[in-house]
């Protein structure tokens, strides 16, 4: 709303202050009386005026489209990790996901550090042009975007939680609870909770299967020290990357 009270007052001013230098004296000068070339343009601007006027109002009145209360991410609107990270600390300060925010900042800091160690250790052994090199980095890659999916499925999910509705309900059961007679909340407030409940376990799901993922990281890299006394095959079968391969191959169940 402040935004197109500020458009509106820009869009009035812009117009008022083009009639201003055009038929001020010291500028332009227009007149009615001035001649047929004068006169001409003076009519013209007053009615270009009158329509970028009318039609510039109503436009910003009535025609545009009110941006929607509730915008989901995609996942394009993140390049690095800072981003993410940004986008979590924001969503800190409203008690219910302050943990798991916690939690998941740690996480991408994690991350970022176990791929700068990987690329590191990949680097001394291999040339980013050789084949293994490649299917390492293409592997790591793919874990990535999971982890970073679900970091974007967390924030989608305290996006659309209604903090202040759950507040609310919150202390009608508390309330309940502490009355003598041990009161029960209705049915309404008991599906309504469960259903914020299903949204937190959620969220918290989805903490634990990055944490899931970053022990696999872990053990790559501490499998990827025995790179030495490995052959191409024996590179295939480290326990580490066959666990990182099942991971990649059960993506599709990341995306629920």
């Amino acid at each position: 709303m402040k935004y197109r009270a500020l458009k509106l007052l820009c869009l009035n001013l812009g117009i008022a202050l083009l009639n201003v230098i055009m038929f001020s004296k010291g500028l332009v000068g227009l007149t009615f009386d001035g001649g047929a070339l004068s006169t001409a343009l003076a009519v013209t601007v007053i009615v270009m005026s009158l329509i970028a006027f009318g039609y510039g109002n109503y436009t910003l009145l009535f025609s545009e489209k009110p941006e929607p209360t509730v915008q989901l991410l995609r996942g394009t609107e993140f390049t690095e990790p800072k981003d993410y990270i940004e986008a979590l600390a924001e969503k800190r300060g409203k008690g219910v996901f302050d943990e798991d925010i916690h939690t998941a900042i740690e996480q991408i800091n994690r991350m970022t550090d176990k791929d700068k160690a990987l690329d590191s250790i990949l680097e001394q052994f291999f040339t980013p042009q050789e084949i293994t090199f490649t299917r390492f980095q293409s592997a790591i890659n793919a874990v990535q975007a999971i982890f970073y999916n679900n970091v974007k499925k967390m924030l989608n999910r305290m996006i659309i939680f209604d903090y202040k509705d759950y507040q609310k309900l919150a202390e009608k059961v508390r309330n309940s609870q502490a009355r003598e007679n041990g009161g029960l909340v209705s049915r309404s407030v008991d599906t309504q909770m469960r259903i914020y409940s299903e949204h937190i376990f959620y969220v918290r799901g989805l903490v634990s299967q990055n944490e899931e993922i970053l022990i696999k990281m872990d053990a790559l890299l501490l499998e990827i020290s025995k790179l030495d006394d490995l052959d191409e095959h024996g590179l295939e079968n480290m326990a580490a990357v066959q666990e990182i391969n099942d991971l990649i191959a059960q993506t599709k169940y990341y995306k629920t």
